[in-house]
């Protein structure tokens, strides 16, 4: 999948921009407070319909304007598309080739993104990777979107009935059968991607980190699992039984004490724990492989690749790992938007590089 044009209007600070950018690397280079991340962002909201900024629609509105405006067009195996998206009046248009479209259409545009705040997937807290791989599994599959969705509703519904001490009603045994199933689906998915994840970002890491270390991921699980074979049945079957087990504490507790909601995703240098042994360095390796990762399973699953949005990251590397990644990029058969305030390695890399000032968009001479 890649960008042919991008149109941008009254998006932050951003007036008008129409791009055509370039199939391999296209770098936004200026100064900060300039308009580089907002343009990342103006692709990131045309694909998910939201700010990866945790920010409001209204917010994203440039100042003294009514609505913000949009549209590119790209292209996915040998297929063209277009899409647009106007938000203004308190309502959003989301459209792909000229008809109305739900945001987790099949055809929308996909994304990977990385920013700063990815370089603590590492030490950072657990809820963070498990967002992580829930916002990579449901651009994945529709599948999981369903499963995911309904097990957080059934966990709060669940965690309701706790609170109430109503856990000997009918209505509660129903909902614990739902409850479990659910979450063996996530679970199940979760695994099955982290060990992809894992068999693609080996070579990669040893690529940036010049082979000093092997990175595996591993899957944490809140529950043990006695059976050596890990399917549905047996995670259904281990959750419940732990379920059981802890029906006294649940009720003390009034809360659910075992589910994905309280699962991880963990890290290891050679036997050791990242978390606790990886100097800063090689935290940041690893959230650099892990995004790339995410792109080539991404490829592995969908037979195509998404758009790679990297923010301000190459000022986080050392030189030999920022080398290293601007090989990657320049090889990688993905399309990528980079910002940055210093080209450094991109210099020679046959990057496509713009600059950006007050919201303008200018190509460099």
């Amino acid at each position: 999948m890649k960008i042919d044009f991008l149109k941008i209007q009254n998006f932050r600070n951003i007036e008008w921009i129409e791009f055509n950018p370039a199939q391999n690397i296209n770098v936004l280079l200026g100064e900060n407070a300039q308009g580089k991340t907002n343009l990342l962002e103006a692709i990131y909201t045309l694909s998910t319909s939201t700010s990866f900024r945790g920010t409001s629609d209204q917010s994203l509105v440039r100042s003294k304007c009514e609505e913000f405006y949009l549209a590119a067009g790209y292209t996915r195996e040998e297929r063209s598309f277009s899409t647009q998206l106007v938000y203004g009046a308190k309502k959003k248009n989301f459209k792909i080739n000229g008809k109305r479209a739900n945001h987790n259409h099949s055809d929308r545009l996909r994304v990977v993104l990385f920013t700063p705040d990815d370089l603590y997937l590492v030490k950072g807290s657990p809820s963070r990777r498990r967002a992580f791989l829930d916002f990579v599994l449901r651009q994945l599959s529709k599948e999981y979107l369903y499963y995911s969705e309904n097990y957080t509703k059934l966990l709060k519904k669940r965690n309701f009935l706790l609170k109430k001490e109503q856990t000997n009603s009918k209505s509660f045994q129903v909902l614990e059968e739902l409850f479990t199933e659910s979450a063996a689906r996530v679970i199940l998915a979760r695994m099955n991607f982290v060990q992809n994840l894992d068999e693609i970002a080996a070579p990669i890491f040893a690529a940036i980190n010049q082979g000093k270390e092997d990175l595996k991921i591993r899957y944490a699980l809140s529950f043990p699992i006695d059976s050596g074979k890990i399917n549905l049945d047996n995670i259904r079957l281990a959750l419940g039984k732990q379920i059981m087990q802890k029906k006294e504490e649940e009720k003390r507790r009034q809360s659910t004490v075992a589910g994905p909601h309280l699962d991880d995703l963990h890290f290891y240098l050679g036997q050791s724990p990242a978390r606790i042994y990886a100097s800063q360095g090689q935290q940041r390796t690893i959230a650099v492989t892990v995004k790339l990762a995410e792109i080539f399973s991404f490829y592995r699953i969908m037979n195509f690749y998404p758009i790679f949005l990297m923010d301000e990251v190459l000022a986080e590397l050392d030189e030999a790992r920022k080398k290293a990644l601007v090989e990657i990029l320049a090889r990688g058969p993905f399309q990528t938007f980079l910002t940055t305030i210093m080209l450094g390695p991109l210099e020679n890399s046959g990057a496509l590089v713009n600059i950006m000032r007050e919201g303008r968009l200018m190509r460099k001479e």
